[in-house]
Formats: C-alpha cells, sequence, structure tokens
C-alpha cells in the first residue's frame, strides 16, 4: 500500500456494500464502525441497491478497487485529506469467517499500525 508524507491526514473511511450481503452488514459495517472510531473520521456507507448511492460506490470501486462488471463487495477505501484515495479491503466470495478473517487481518496489519500513527502525528 501507498505511504503517505508526513502531516497527511485520514478524511474518511467509505465502505461499498448491500444491506443483503452478509460479508457486509453487520459484519463490515460493525468493523467500519470500529475503524472510523480508531482513525478518528466519519464512515460513509454506499449502499450499491440505493439508486442515489451506486454511481459513487461503482465510481470509487472502479477507480480505486477491485473492479469488475459485478464486483466483490464489502470493498472498503480510506479517503486522504488531500484527496487520495487508499483501498484497504475487498470481502471475499467464500464464507463469511474468510471476510472476517481479512477484517483481523487488516486491523493487525503494518499498513493499519502506520495509518494510525499518521492519524495521531
Amino acid at each position: 500500500m501507498p505511504q503517505r508524507a508526513r502531516g497527511r491526514r485520514p478524511a474518511r473511511l467509505t465502505i461499498v456494500l448491500a444491506q443483503w450481503c452478509p460479508h457486509c452488514v453487520p459484519l463490515s459495517v460493525q468493523n467500519g464502525r470500529r475503524l472510523a472510531k480508531t482513525l478518528h473520521v466519519p464512515l460513509r456507507l454506499l449502499d450499491i441497491d440505493r439508486k442515489r448511492e451506486v454511481a459513487a460506490a461503482d465510481r470509487i470501486v472502479r477507480d480505486h478497487g477491485d473492479a469488475a462488471p459485478d464486483y466483490l463487495i464489502p470493498q472498503v477505501f480510506l479517503e486522504w485529506e488531500d484527496g487520495v484515495v487508499e483501498h484497504l479491503l475487498t470481502g471475499f466470495s467464500e464464507a463469511v469467517p474468510r471476510t472476517a478473517r481479512a477484517w483481523r487481518d487488516l486491523f493487525a496489519s503494518e499498513r493499519l499500525r502506520d495509518v494510525r500513527r499518521e492519524a495521531a502525528a
């Protein structure tokens, strides 16, 4: 994952999801809330089944995520104050425990430790 210049701060956490998806609700919503709180940023949820949200969801996935015509959800993005968008996680099509493990791995990652340090600086 890309390194940020010193003094940059995360601005928002975005999760692209669908309400019917068990990898998304409640698993990723709960973990997203936890991560946003840890980073002191707002959480934005973009539901691919809501007309007013789908264009923004498609755009962030296309421009910064794991894009495909029928892309996997959830996808999680950290948006920085300088406009940089960093893709943090894509859910898995396997069983929900696999996506839960991806969240645990993210919380334990060196990259997230770096982001926390940057957010606290």
